[in-house]
């Protein structure tokens, strides 16, 4: 980590006590207002998913499980966070670690949304999108997870929770270069559904109805790219780098975002209309559609 860090005059007991992890006096009421949320988020999501059959969705609920025991643990570390490290390490590698299955639903779903509107749209086969970004996000994981090892094993030693750290940093980095990818990949199928937009048969499906859902995983993606740029500044400034060292911007750049990434599928959930039951469903799609995209092309060119 860069040597950034800012100057903290320790007080025993205190904020800035040197085996207070947090180096600062963590928020009960914050903590316990963002279980509720998540367990909400869970439970209506959880709803969804086994009313609408959508157990592709699952990969989300992962991801809220995993960010119910992050705030669950803080509650109890707000209370006397003093010497608590190893419980520390363990709610810094789940909230940290949620989020890369927020990532993994937003593959998932443009993958299928690509192959339900024509698969001319993609830079590769739909069937092929989520699993490419998947693989990389497994790769950014295994290196996250290794962080996350070393933090929870790392006990009262600093210097181990700082490389633990470190390790989650590349980690976060890989992640990030992932999404960006992802994001070109989403720009450019919007971009060609909009010079040759697909003509589908009376009745299949509203041409506003999808590009909204494609809206939707657009806001959704972008509050996880928010709290990726988040955390890759976070971690390079250091432990007690000015980020890690003001909880206001952990609920501003994490918590919120991460929160709003999930709750806009409870009001647009994908099996709402809005994709194919069927992994392999299409919307009934007219046969010159591709020839259209030809056309348009080769009049550009």
């Amino acid at each position: 980590m860069s040597n950034g860090n800012i100057s903290l005059k320790y007080t025993p007991g205190g904020a800035n006590d040197p085996v207070n992890p947090f180096h600062y006096m963590p928020s009960m009421a914050a903590a316990v207002v963002s279980l509720v949320f998540y367990i909400l988020l869970f439970v209506v999501l959880t709803s969804w998913t086994i009313w609408k059959r959508s157990w592709y969705m699952i990969t989300l609920l992962i991801g809220c499980i995993m960010e119910i025991i992050g705030y669950g643990i803080r509650i109890q570390l707000a209370s006397n966070p003093i010497g608590q490290i190893p419980l520390y390490s363990s709610m810094h590698a789940s909230i940290i670690l949620a989020p890369i299955f927020n990532a993994a639903i937003e593959y998932v779903l443009i993958g299928r949304l690509m192959h339900a509107v024509g698969d001319q749209y993609s830079l590769v086969k739909p069937n092929l999108v989520a699993w490419i970004f998947i693989v990389c996000d497994i790769n950014s994981m295994l290196v996250q997870s290794a962080g996350a090892g070393v933090l929870t094993s790392a006990g009262a030693n600093l210097q181990n929770l700082e490389t633990g750290e470190n390790i989650l940093l590349g980690g976060l980095g890989v992640n990030l270069a992932s999404f960006t990818l992802f994001f070109l990949q989403l720009f450019y199928f919007d971009y060609l559904t909009r010079k040759s937009p697909p003509v589908f048969l009376n009745g299949s499906i509203d041409q506003r109805r999808w590009r909204l859902f494609l809206y939707v995983i657009y806001i959704s993606s972008f509050f996880v790219l928010v709290r990726q740029i988040y955390r890759v500044i976070e971690f390079s400034q250091g432990f007690t780098g000015y980020l890690a060292v003001h909880e206001i911007y952990f609920y501003i750049f994490d918590t919120i975002p991460i929160f709003v990434s999930g709750a806009v599928y409870t009001i647009f959930f994908p099996g709402n209309g809005y994709l194919p039951r069927d992994r392999n469903g299409t919307f009934a799609i007219m046969e010159n559609n591709e020839q259209n995209l030809k056309k348009s092309n080769n009049n550009n060119n």
